[in-house]
């Protein structure tokens, strides 16, 4: 295309400027119908993987897994409190009000989980220890185990988020008075 007439001072004149193209290309309908086709194109010519639909899923997070152990480590405390109630029917008054509180320990660790959909949290009892043969020794076992479990919580204290240290805290200490609890009973 040859260069469009200049004027003596240099300027392009004004009837051969150059103008944009008024009427799009593509109307918007033409573009949306034609994405969905190119857009596959577009990926595997720009070599971007898209969505990696088949790949494994994503690895659990650190605080993920405290979490989880935290669940499990409730529930392995519930299953031994049904234990000792079960096997000596004399501690039931003293021990449900201590499970009951294991058993909201465990609702509230459970709502911090965000499962995947098709998955759920571990609902399994890891632990499953022989109980003492007497109830002064089921007494101790309770509350060795209840100590293990406060010191497990406030190990965890510094590797959790803000309000999950929160709740570690507040559940070690709710276990600390069940082992005041249990030596009050161990004593009398």
């Amino acid at each position: 295309m040859p260069p469009p007439p200049r004027s003596d001072s240099g300027a392009v004149s004004p009837s051969r400027r150059l103008m944009a193209c008024l009427k799009p290309m593509l109307s918007r309908r033409q573009l949306l119908l034609a994405s969905p086709t190119t857009l596959p194109l577009f990926l595997a010519l720009s070599a971007c993987k898209g969505p990696a639909v088949l790949s494994a899923p994503p690895t659990v997070s650190p605080r993920t897994h405290m979490l989880l152990h935290a669940v499990t480590v409730e529930q392995n405390l519930i299953w031994i409190y049904n234990k000792a109630m079960a096997t000596y029917s004399g501690l039931a008054p003293a021990l449900t009000p201590l499970r009951a509180e294991h058993e909201q320990h465990l609702a509230q660790l459970r709502a911090r989980v965000i499962e995947p959909q098709g998955r759920q949290v571990p609902d399994t009892v890891t632990a499953k220890p022989a109980l003492g043969a007497t109830q002064a020794a089921v007494l101790v076992q309770l509350r060795a185990t209840e100590q293990s479990a406060v010191k497990t919580l406030m190990s965890r204290l510094a590797g959790a988020s803000p309000s999950l240290a929160q709740l570690y805290a507040s559940i070690a200490a709710s276990e600390t008075t069940h082992v005041s609890v249990l030596s009050a009973r161990i004593g009398a």
